[in-house]
């Protein structure tokens, strides 16, 4: 970005998507600074949504971890081991 500024390229021309956000056949934005800097606030939005799902999902995974290994030492006390 800042060698596009730095070139004399504005950042208020942008090219808008073609497509929705959620479309698989979206293309690029464009090349200009201004369709550059959308992609790449699109793309830390996207990263900063997967990081809140990675967390929620690691939260359930060992919630289930946890509940299978209680199940397993119950287990082994009611076999007598």
């Amino acid at each position: 970005m800042t060698a596009h500024r730095l070139l004399g390229h504005s950042l208020k021309s942008r090219t808008g998507p073609a497509a929705s956000f959620v479309a698989a056949e979206r293309t690029a934005r464009g090349v200009e600074a201004g369709g550059l800097l959308d992609t790449i606030i699109e793309d830390r939005l996207v990263l900063e949504k997967v990081k809140q799902l990675e967390s929620k999902m690691r939260y359930q995974i060992e919630k289930l971890v946890r509940l299978a290994e209680e199940e397993a030492t119950e287990e082994d006390v009611v076999n007598g081991m």
